[in-house]
């Protein structure tokens, strides 16, 4: 025992040496470590750190696509059907240019760098139409995309538009490293900003379910909401009748001079079909493929009784939209049904859905014809569920409608979304504002894209629509919205 007291001693000492050793060493090498750091320039060692934080946060499908929420067909099916269904979302990676393109995209890259310089310089509103003029004539060209949301971005402060360019530059090149980490920079921001909006919009309505359903200027916002409804949604089909005809039409069932029956028939079919939503299918849990049948037979029943409430049975062409052919939709409709009633459409948001539910339809495009009055009927038909008003889609504003559908065709839904729920808080502030202490100033219920001297006209039309409003009594057709 008192032999083996120095041995122990000595392994003692040598396990404190071999400790002290490589303490030395590691703070040695972290020394070295830090000098080299300290003697790298700022923005090296600035862009060390982004490196480690992209490192950190790595790409997921959540910032290369949003599909898989409003998708017709699955990704196997859209291989399949990749030789003649929707152009713009089996083509749109990798698409070859032609040499018309190839042209337009030099002189978009020659704009670019000129809009660089004058932002360079200052001069934001030369380099906003440079970089306007850039993106009409490469609107697909991710270099065009990626430096014209970076410009919103950071000189226009226009995050949620940026993020749409972005994503654009990642459905058109899914390895572009600028437009992952430009994505990864924007796309929770953006996502809180909807959700936040989302928050507001269900205030309103709380707002404005507070008012009794007997409250006099409510039940006359109503029925001029109802003709404004049928005005909107008809004249974005094409149908030229006026606020006051529609009216008309409407109340007294008489023909209007000049109009053909056609329009007549298109607004006395919208009439129908309104009233069937409002007694049975608002208070309904479950909308089925027998309801959305019904609703399309009331909206072309006047004018084409045969094709009402019937799938077609012909391929059609929608602009640059190819829908699914006539063998398709059996199946493709028994899926949007389980879709439409499934517990996972409870999670979403009513706005969200309901847009969801209209695109979907309208993609599909069941019908010969009436797709568009059936789909925005159906839309509203689930914002009434959940207690919003039936939302007016201004037809001043169709070519910004039928442009967010094509952008949702080409993969990103998010633009037509918060496009309705642009038009659902228009349509919550015209009922607010009709059952408040009226203010001087009379709101604009859609601000247009209007050309020319056409948005006075409005102006005056919705001052006009207003003051009739209140000089109407609560007559016929109160009692035939919600």
């Amino acid at each position: 025992m008192v032999g083996q007291q120095p041995q122990q001693q000595q392994q003692q000492t040598f396990k404190s040496l071999y400790r002290f050793g490589l303490f030395f060493i590691a703070g040695s090498l972290a020394a070295f470590g830090f000098h080299a750091l300290t003697q790298t320039s700022p923005w090296t060692l600035l862009g060390w750190r982004l490196q480690l934080r992209q490192l950190h946060h790595l790409p997921t499908a959540h910032y290369l696509q949003t599909r898989d929420e409003f998708a017709v067909y699955s990704v196997d099916e859209l291989n399949a059907f990749k030789e003649f269904y929707d152009k713009s979302v089996s083509d749109s990676v990798g698409a070859s240019f032609s040499e018309a393109e190839q042209t337009n995209i030099k002189e978009a890259l020659g704009a670019l760098r000129l809009a660089q310089d004058m932002y360079n310089a200052g001069k934001d509103d030369k380099a906003t139409r440079l970089f306007e003029h850039a993106l009409a004539l490469a609107p697909k060209h991710p270099e065009v995309l990626l430096r014209y949301g970076e410009f919103l971005e950071h000189s226009q402060r226009n995050i949620v538009l940026a993020d749409q360019y972005y994503f654009q530059a990642l459905s058109i090149s899914p390895s572009n490293s600028e437009a992952l980490v430009n994505r990864q920079r924007t796309a929770d921001v953006v996502q809180t900003l909807d959700e936040r909006r989302l928050l507001s919009l269900d205030e309103k309505r709380d707002a404005l379910s507070a008012i009794h359903e007997t409250h006099s200027a409510l039940r006359r916002a109503k029925k001029e909401a109802y003709f404004q409804h049928i005005y909107h949604s008809v004249g974005i089909e094409g149908n030229t009748m006026t606020l006051a005809q529609t009216r008309s039409v409407l109340e007294t069932r008489m023909a209007v001079d000049g109009k053909s029956i056609d329009e007549h028939n298109e607004i006395l079919g919208m009439d129908l079909a309104m009233k069937y939503i409002n007694a049975s299918l608002v208070q309904k849990l479950e909308i089925t493929l027998k309801d959305i049948l019904e609703l399309h037979r009331r909206v072309l029943g006047h004018v084409d009784p045969i094709e009402g409430g019937e799938f077609r049975r012909n391929q059609v062409y929608v602009g640059g939209h190819v829908p699914p052919g006539p063998n398709d939709l059996v199946i493709l409709m028994q899926r949007f049904e389980r879709w439409l009633n499934s517990d996972h459409t409870n999670s979403l948001h009513p706005v969200n859905y309901a847009a969801l539910a209209h695109y979907k339809l309208v993609h599909i495009h069941p019908f010969i014809d009436g797709n568009g009055r059936t789909s925005r009927l159906l839309m509203n038909t689930l914002l009434m569920r959940a207690g919003y008003p039936p939302v007016i889609i201004p037809k001043q504003q169709r070519s910004k409608y039928y442009h967010f559908l094509k952008l949702a065709n080409e993969g990103d839904i998010r633009p037509f979304m918060r496009f309705i729920a642009d038009c659902t808080e228009k349509t919550l502030d015209l009922y607010l504002w009709a059952t408040s202490d009226l203010p001087q100033q009379i709101p604009m219920l859609i601000q247009t894209e209007s050309e020319g001297g056409e948005l006075a006209k409005l102006q005056s039309h919705t001052a006009q629509s207003f003051a009739e409003l209140y000089d109407t009594s609560s007559g016929s057709g109160a009692n035939a919205v919600p």
